[in-house]
């Protein structure tokens, strides 16, 4: 088993400043304006339920006016784990690295034989070119993502 954490902040504090006051806004009322997002085109082709987009709104939009910090549960992952963020991302890429540290990575050289990787397989890509919007529908998240979990 392994595991791919895709744009995946740990703090709530770890995004920029304008996208948490852009999150406080996201609820069912939203929906209309998000219809010609990608979340949205993708969730009315895979969702049982399309109708219920407004609904999935609200539920984000609770989940994220809530503070949290899953620093513990990072450091305490036993599957490796890939770690990618776009190069433009929700937060900077100095908190992917802060987030690869807590799982041994980016401590010290990695060795001609890979001897200082990271105990347990994890890995980190910070995509160039791509931000938290464009990062799922980029070949090379794909060609990435492809490669770790092989």
């Amino acid at each position: 088993r392994r595991l791919v954490a895709v744009s995946a902040n740990i703090r709530a504090d770890a995004i920029y400043l304008e996208m948490r006051a852009q999150q406080g806004q996201v609820n069912a009322a939203a929906a209309e304006f998000m219809k010609d997002t990608p979340m949205y085109q993708l969730y009315q082709r895979v969702a049982p339920r399309p109708e219920d987009f407004p609904r999935l709104l609200n539920k984000i939009g609770e989940s994220m006016s809530k503070g949290y910090d899953f620093t513990e549960q990072v450091r305490g992952l036993q599957v490796p784990t890939l770690i990618v963020a776009a190069d433009a991302d929700m937060a900077p890429p100095s908190h992917y690295v802060e987030v690869f540290k807590l799982l041994d990575g980016g401590l010290r050289d990695g060795g001609w034989m890979g001897e200082g990787r990271p105990k347990g397989g994890h890995a980190l890509a910070i995509l160039p070119g791509l931000t938290h919007y464009t990062i799922f529908s980029s070949p090379l998240f794909a060609a990435t993502t492809l490669a770790f979990l092989e």
